[in-house]
């Protein structure tokens, strides 16, 4: 394997298809253990194999080409993770639901003025910067001059409350 990292380092398109190859199916299978969705999954490995091919050359030890490929695929899912999760309770997309098609039930979509109604005033701002706006919890805390740390919880718990109300992950 080293010898077949060290010709795709120099150029060496065979050899870097045949790493590609080799590795295809245990990538595969990572992102699957990870991620859910099968688009997600091969969005995750083509990323990784993007990323392998312009940063193999930053590689200094051959011999380790293997665990630094699964270290960029995890973390790749892990974005992907991340990014999923987010998008599910993301304020933004709620808010680009106002047209639903006709088999739809109203009632099923979720209303983004009543999921801010059901927060003090002082509470939705965190929920607004968080999600609409992309601030991260220690950018909000420093802009509502409070305790990162609180932010964090607010945040938390308003989470909570929205996924007890509308049944997320069920």
């Amino acid at each position: 394997m080293e010898e077949l990292v060290e010709k795709a380092k120099n150029g060496d398109k065979e050899a870097f298809t045949n790493l590609i190859l080799e590795n295809q199916i245990k990538l595969y299978k990572i992102a699957k253990a990870r991620l859910k969705n099968e688009a997600d999954i091969e969005d995750v490995v083509q990323e990784t194999m993007l990323i392998l091919y312009t940063k193999l050359s930053k590689l200094k030890d051959n011999a380790k080409f293997e665990i630094w490929l699964y270290k960029i695929l995890i973390n790749q899912c892990n974005k992907k993770y991340r990014k999923n999760r987010i998008n599910l309770l993301s304020l933004e997309t709620i808010e680009n639901q106002k047209t639903y098609s006709s088999e739809e039930k109203i009632e099923d979509k979720l209303d983004y003025e009543k999921i801010l109604d059901m927060f003090p005033s002082k509470d939705k701002i965190i929920l607004l910067l968080y999600y609409s706006n992309g601030y991260t919890t220690k950018q909000i805390a420093k802009i509502l001059n409070k305790n990162e740390n609180t932010v964090k919880t607010k945040l938390r718990r308003m989470k909570q409350k929205i996924k007890e109300n509308y049944n997320f992950y069920n």
